[in-house]
């Protein structure tokens, strides 16, 4: 590879290691915010969030990395173009559409990465959250408890009240549970009590220590109270079906395979964001190119709303391969050829050419003779 290659490449990678980490950050933050409500609510318990946030900061780079990568090359070139190397190399016999073309060969390797987090790392990201998820909803419901609030399960069956629970989240105090069974009403209040898992057979329990049990019938005379030392409850496991989803299909034969639009849709989806990656690259090497007096972030806002509205006609054309609103020849291809037209365009601008600009010189009216 020439060294000059090497070197817009170097530039390039350099600033797509600074991007990368700051865009994620960015989308990690807003995620975990979310996951935390979900948990303050008591629809996850605490010790899945780490795990949720790793598996979807996977998910997601395959639509990270095309953004990051374009505004790299705009970073990378405008400051070449800023400090005047740019028109160095000019001086040196190197022409825009080398640069093109060696930003292009970089965004193919790209693609490259991006296809198989599409079709074989994201899927697979997606099948572990979603098994994440379902473990969650079938554990114990005492995991997921807010002290100090009334829960109540989600088959409406009992209440929980703890009052506190200990540092370590291993104790509970102040316990009171409410049940029925039939027309049965069972109270349990104790003072203590923890949690207790059996290692041969995985049945969860609770135990409860130094509290009474009140059982009666509403309507009824009959009324017992219980006082106990210790009283164990087994916590029943909902079995939860696992439902794999098109997200979660791994390879291309098996979207191939399957029938319906959503299948064509999600095919197409995984094959346009590596082809979005070409697009951009070659349209950041273009984009990049400013004066001087511009500096290297002048068409930094103008990349991100080109990028903004290149995933929303994407995301638009989806929506429509999956209603059938658009022809299977047609799919989600015309966005990408709309993008290409631009590339296109924006290089023959950029070199002079006047392919794209008829002369209409031809239908001027002939000079008057005197």
């Amino acid at each position: 590879m020439p060294i000059i290659d090497r070197y817009l490449i170097k530039e390039v990678t350099l600033t797509l290691l600074a991007v990368m980490p700051v865009l994620l950050l960015i989308f990690l933050s807003n995620r975990f915010v979310q996951y935390l409500a979900e948990a303050a609510a008591g629809k996850l318990p605490s010790d899945v969030l780490w795990a949720l946030l790793a598996f979807r900061s996977i998910s997601v780079l395959s639509l990270l990395l095309p953004l990051a990568f374009f505004l790299s090359v705009v970073l990378a070139l405008g400051r070449l173009y800023k400090d005047s190397e740019m028109t160095v190399l000019a001086a040196c016999g190197v022409s825009p559409l080398r640069i093109v073309q060696t930003i292009g060969a970089a965004g193919v390797v790209m693609a490259l990465l991006v296809a198989a987090l599409t079709f074989y790392i994201e899927p697979w990201a997606n099948g572990q959250t979603n098994e994440i998820r379902k473990r969650a909803e079938a554990t114990s419901e005492i995991k997921i408890i807010t002290p100090g609030r009334f829960k109540e399960s989600r088959q409406g069956d009992h209440i929980l009240y703890v009052e506190r629970l200990s540092p370590d989240m291993e104790k509970m105090h102040n316990i009171f549970i409410q049940s029925r069974q039939g027309d049965v009403i069972n109270i349990l209040s104790s003072e203590n009590g923890y949690q207790y898992v059996d290692k041969k057979t995985g049945d969860q329990f609770v135990v409860l220590e130094n509290g009474n049990r009140y059982e009666w019938t509403p309507g009824g005379s009959d009324f017992k109270i219980i006082k106990y030392m210790k009283y164990t409850v087994r916590i029943e496991q909902k079995d939860v079906p696992v439902q794999h989803t098109l997200r979660e299909v791994t390879g291309v034969d098996p979207l191939l395979r399957a029938l319906g639009e959503g299948a064509r849709a999600e095919l197409q989806w995984r094959l346009s964001l590596p082809i979005s990656m070409v697009l951009l690259a070659m349209l950041g090497a273009l984009l990049a190119r400013t004066t001087p007096r511009q500096g290297r972030y002048g068409k930094l806002f103008i990349a991100v709303l080109v990028y903004v509205i290149y995933v929303n006609l994407m995301t638009v054309a989806r929506s429509w391969v999956e209603q059938a609103a658009t022809p299977s020849l047609l799919g989600m291809w015309w966005v990408h050829g709309l993008v290409l037209m631009g590339v296109v365009a924006l290089f023959a601008q950029q070199m002079g050419l006047k392919v794209l600009r008829p002369d209409f010189s031809a239908l001027r009216a002939p000079p008057r003779a005197d």
